[in-house]
């Protein structure tokens, strides 16, 4: 009887500890295995087996304790674009999941996510119709810290290209070239433009220093209305690279300094002629000095250039604007040799203009709002002297003498009218 009550019990709290098969956690998956969808667009494919359960997954890094989010599915066949920390060694987790739990973790092989080393940069020479001839050095491939993972993709498989983005247009293209390639020729796009050279593989891509390739902009803010013979004239300014920002913003920037050549021709049948050099610097633009010895047209040269401010900036050669600078007579000397006359009393007029040309001036009076010409006045090589007869009692007048245009060399001075000067006669 004792026996029989103990089995009883016994049978009784086994009966009560047991889990009914439905209340089981799911059987793991097997047979994890990872590949590629499509390479190119890094598109991974994640296949196993279980047992019809629901799923999820995420990537796990070796030696480290971040993982990804995990992803549900119903499928056993999932293709997904991982977000990767790259230069790492992941797999792929995959559970089962049921009302009752997960299973334990299946796992994939081992796969790491190196990426390529940046291509370096050797030069970036703007070409005369707008496109940019590039030239790199490639860098070694990168490390195979898994050897024959299944994603590891084919050395031949490492890509190199050219990447620009325009920026006043917003757009972006990408031109591949063939692996080993060290040298190409980007299109022409509308400038300012970035561009950066292109490693890729399987996992992703790595730039080389970014080229900001932009047009040389010129802004001649102090030009002379006109010369005057035989001094000196400055014409300032601003020269640098075009740099806008996102949304149409631009300045004029010149970096560490845009070397200028000043160049002048007396016309447009005139071939252009060296006048000197300049550098154009930031704030403070530049100041271009001549000296006036006639109507000349002005302009600035400005080379290719290139400025390296953590960025890579290149411009094609340019040319401003031409201003044309007219050139006055420049009188040295002109006036009587009195301010005060009597009624009839001779007074000396003395003139001397450069350059020194033989003309007929004339000397003229204000008579209150137009100058009137009331004397010849002979000039010989620059100069003249000549005396006049004071008249008018009681009368202060202005007077001056002009000069007709004349040439210099072949280079035109203007009509000019000197300084005024007064004659009072008692």
């Amino acid at each position: 009887m004792r026996k029989t009550l103990i089995a009883t019990a016994a049978l009784a709290l086994l009966a009560g500890t047991q889990v009914p098969a439905w209340a089981a956690t799911p059987t793991s998956p097997a047979d994890v295995r990872v590949s590629w969808s499509d390479a190119a667009s890094r598109l991974m494919r994640v296949t196993w087996t279980d047992d019809g359960a629901a799923n999820k997954l995420r990537i796990e890094y070796q030696g480290s304790t971040v993982v990804g989010d995990w992803l549900t599915t119903t499928d056993n066949d999932f293709n997904h674009r991982w977000s990767v920390q790259t230069g790492k060694i992941a797999r792929i987790a995959v559970v089962s999941t049921s009302t009752t739990g997960d299973s334990t973790p299946a796992y994939s092989p081992w796969f790491d996510t190196n990426v390529p080393a940046a291509p370096k940069l050797i030069a970036a020479v703007p070409q005369t119709d707008g496109s940019l001839r590039l030239s790199w050095s490639n860098s070694p491939l990168p490390a195979d810290t898994t050897p024959n993972d299944p994603l590891d993709a084919p050395a031949s498989s490492l890509g190199v290209g050219a990447k620009i983005w325009s920026i006043l247009d917003d757009k972006e293209e990408y031109f591949p070239y063939k692996a080993g390639t060290t040298t190409a020729v980007v299109p022409a796009r509308r400038h300012p433009q970035y561009t950066w050279v292109l490693a890729t593989n399987e996992w992703g891509s790595a730039p080389s220093m970014r080229i900001d390739y932009t047009d040389m902009k010129f802004a001649l803010s102090g030009v002379p209305r006109f010369g005057v013979f035989g001094k000196p004239m400055t014409i300032s300014g601003l020269a640098g690279g075009l740099d806008c920002q996102f949304g149409g913003k631009c300045r004029i920037y010149p970096g560490s300094g845009v070397p200028l050549t000043m160049q002048t021709r007396a016309s447009a049948s005139k071939p252009w002629a060296y006048a000197g050099r300049y550098t154009s610097y930031d704030l403070v633009g530049f100041q271009a000095e001549s000296v006036a010895v006639g109507g000349r047209e002005y302009r600035f040269y400005a080379p290719s250039w290139k400025d390296a401010n953590g960025d890579l900036i290149v411009t094609a050669q340019a040319i401003s604007e031409s201003r044309y600078i007219p050139t006055l007579a420049n009188f040295a000397v002109v006036g009587f040799n009195v301010r005060t006359a009597q009624v009839g009393q001779l007074v000396k007029l003395t003139v001397d203009v450069r350059p020194g040309g033989t003309v007929k001036g004339a000397l003229q009076r204000w008579d209150g709002k137009y100058w009137r010409s009331v004397l010849t006045v002979p000039i010989t090589k620059g100069k003249a002297v000549m005396y006049v007869r004071a008249a008018g009692r009681g009368t202060t007048t202005s007077y001056r003498v002009a000069v007709p245009g004349m040439t210099y060399y072949g280079l035109p001075i203007q009509t000019t009218g000197s300084r005024s000067f007064t004659l009072s006669v008692r």
